[in-house]
């Protein structure tokens, strides 16, 4: 079996990152969506100038876009976040395991808002654009890379930790597709941890049993 090294990322709260970039423009929707970080109670999209200021960081802004963010845009930007964290927990378990809204109609009420438009070319490529400038064509553009990632396959591979007190989004490189934790060694032993210790509680006291 050849075993690949997982190259840490820093996040933008300055965490170490352990689990698997995805490929290409794919990372920008990983990360966006890490930019909540349910375990160290950080946020990093609380503002219109932390949500431009990350947007500029990230590549997203439109060239010669100026101006900051509205309060508007900030709470989009936040519902984006959590319809793509929430269609991402069904590419580890169906989504009528979860609670609360399906997530699909919220993903698709939220896309609805952010007009596209069909660009054309010099050499007479057509391609599909943000139709809004600033923060607005930003979030345009991160539906537009989940919009490839689905035709090029990897969309169901990017994923959230299966744990509930983390949900961190992480790329699912195994070769079965079967990935349900951010890291093996954190979510997976924890959650291990646990499942062991339900089933010593359904036990039968074997001790108490046994004849002295």
């Amino acid at each position: 079996m050849m075993v690949t090294q997982a190259v840490d990322v820093i996040d933008a709260s300055g965490h170490v990152d352990p689990s698997s970039p995805a490929p290409g423009q794919l990372e920008k929707i990983r990360r966006f969506v890490n930019t909540l970080d349910l375990e160290a109670g950080s946020d990093a999209l609380t503002t219109p100038a932390a949500l431009t200021a990350w947007l500029a960081a990230h590549d997203l802004l439109s060239n010669g876009a100026g101006g900051t963010a509205s309060a508007a845009e900030v709470a989009q930007a936040v519902a984006l976040r959590e319809a793509f964290r929430a269609v991402l927990i069904t590419h580890v378990q169906p989504a009528q395991d979860e609670p609360g809204v399906p997530p699909v109609p919220a993903l698709r009420e939220l896309a609805a808002g952010l007009p596209i438009q069909l660009a054309i070319s010099d050499d007479g490529q057509v391609r599909a654009e943000p139709a809004a400038d600033g923060a607005t064509g930003s979030l345009t553009r991160l539906l537009l890379i989940a919009a490839d990632a689905a035709t090029t396959g990897t969309w169901t591979r990017l994923k959230v930790c299966g744990a509930d007190d983390c949900r961190w989004a992480f790329y699912d490189r195994s070769p079965t597709k079967t990935g349900c934790w951010c890291t093996m060694s954190i979510c997976g032993s924890r959650a291990k941890s646990r499942s062991y210790r339900r089933r010593a509680k359904r036990r039968p006291d074997r001790v108490s049993s046994e004849p002295a």
